[in-house]
């Protein structure tokens, strides 16, 4: 018989009750009679059906090769789908604390080549992998590996730049994450197989490893962890690089005990990196400090939801997610330059607040508004994400600095996977979601003036110069006070 595709699925497959046919059940029995046209409007939900048995067909148009298609998770697998994106946030999170610790003992440099050649390796791996357990298993630890490599990378730039180009330099950091996201959407649209996508975003890892060798360690951990001599290396070497030969070879390890005692005192004084962490001080500004990232990461990805309906296009979706932030992190750095950055932190999480709580009352027939004030939120959002690459260091003390991006990493997929979850209690109460989703930032923008400011002012090195500057900026300042303020560092 000349039956055409159309003929096959009606008489093998039956319609669910949307009118569409069902994805996950067929006939037991091919039922002929629906061939005949006075047939069509025949009831089928009382004939015999039985799960797919000899595997399913895919729509192919968007991608030719994905781990849906490879390893068959629909229907009663479906939620493997969602469990590989699980544990892929389950690395980071987990991982971030150790990113910390290991940075701290072992050097920002040690760290990111170890795990930059690492992620190379797994990325790479992960194509070959036959099952779907053992691919789940190196997501975790390339997971692991990125949240190290990105924590490692932060602390190491901050460490070398002089105060005046922290504005700067942090904006071009955090507009790259942006753009790495665009940048993926380009990717996909180029590589439609997911095994050639994996190894275009991990292959480059390699490059990056030997690119990493010509990178200086931080001198600033090298001197806080006893090592003068490698430290006054890195420092000669980075002032050839800058052209300033005359302070290189003015530079020895008495001229660096003089300049660097009160770093050289904590090191004797306070190596035990627990006495830092239980300082009453550096615990509030860990807990604040967390707290304003965990109510950032929450917003956003609850956000998410509400955003992946932009349009039937997923490569452009995926592009505008991105685009969106590149106005407002490059705003951020004039904003880091001229403005203070408790008010600036305020603004962005009060406005991403009330932004939601407006987007409750838009009735949903409305799209593109409703669309249009959630970008607006989003985009507000992310100016606090380019500040709080520079303002989360300017609190912490260097012995400690990457142990606390390793927590605010770990707060981070602890704030993305509730802030997933919440999205639940909407069958319980439409707008709950969304009012959670604005509260915390609201909350988070009268936090963060628990915190001293930092505008202009260097990283601390010690646990002294943090107490100092928590308990200074409490005190009223006189005008005698700011008119010498680069003088006396009394406010």
């Amino acid at each position: 018989m000349n039956l055409t595709v159309e003929d096959l699925l009606r008489i093998s497959i039956p319609m669910g009750p949307n009118q569409r046919q069902e994805q996950c059940r067929r006939f037991r029995q091919i039922q002929w009679q629906l061939l005949e046209h006075n047939e069509l409007a025949t009831n089928t939900t009382e004939l015999e059906t039985e799960p797919c048995l000899d595997g399913w067909t895919y729509d192919q148009s968007i991608f030719t090769s994905t781990i849906v298609t490879q390893w068959d998770l629909v229907c009663d697998s479906q939620s493997l789908k969602s469990l590989s994106q699980s544990i892929f946030t389950a690395g980071y999170t987990i991982g971030a604390p150790l990113s910390g610790y290991t940075g701290d003992r072992f050097g920002r440099k040690t760290v990111l080549l170890a795990f930059s050649l690492f992620m190379a390796f797994l990325g790479t791996f992960s194509v070959f992998a036959q099952t779907f357990p053992v691919y789940c298993t190196i997501r975790f630890f390339m997971s692991l590996s990125l949240g190290t490599i990105y924590n490692n990378s932060v602390v190491l730039l901050l460490e070398w730049l002089p105060t005046n180009a922290r504005p700067m330099i942090a904006t071009a950091f955090s507009l790259t994450i942006s753009s790495g996201q665009i940048l993926l959407a380009g990717l996909a649209y180029v590589f439609r197989d997911w095994h050639m996508l994996q190894l275009s975003t991990s292959v480059p890892y390699f490059v990056f490893f030997l690119f990493l060798w010509w990178l200086s360690e931080s001198a600033r951990w090298l001197i806080v962890s006893g090592k003068l001599e490698k430290a006054l290396k890195e420092m000669k070497r980075v002032a050839h690089l800058n052209g300033r030969k005359d302070v290189a070879e003015n530079l020895h390890i008495e001229v660096l005990k003089s300049e660097m005692k009160d770093e050289l005192a904590f090191l004797k004084n306070n190596s035990k990196k627990v006495k830092a962490i239980a300082n009453p001080t550096i615990q509030k500004i860990i807990f604040l400090l967390c707290f304003l990232r965990f109510s950032a990461i929450f917003f956003v990805y609850g956000l998410m939801f509400d955003l992946q309906h932009l349009g039937s296009d997923m490569f452009l979706s995926q592009a505008l997610l991105g685009v969106v932030d590149l106005p407002t992190k490059l705003l951020s750095f004039f904003v880091m330059k001229f403005f203070k950055r408790r008010p600036s932190i305020a603004f962005v999480f009060s406005l991403a607040g009330f932004l939601t709580f407006i987007n409750i009352f838009i009735p949903q027939d409305i799209p593109f508004m409703r669309l249009g004030i959630a970008m607006m939120g989003k985009g507000s959002m992310a100016m606090y994400f380019s500040i709080s690459v520079t303002y989360n260091h300017e609190f912490t003390p260097t012995a400690i600095r990457s142990t606390m991006q390793g927590l605010l990493a770990f707060t981070s997929g602890v704030a993305a996977t509730l802030g997933s979850l919440v999205s639940i209690t909407r069958q319980y109460f439409e707008p709950l979601p969304m009012i959670l989703y604005g509260t915390f930032p609201i909350v988070a923008s009268i936090c963060v003036y628990f915190l001293p400011e930092t505008m202009n002012l260097p990283l601390p090195d010690t646990i002294e110069e943090v107490e100092k500057r928590d308990k200074n900026y409490r005190k009223k300042c006189t005008k005698e006070q700011i008119n010498n303020l680069l003088d006396t560092t009394e406010c």
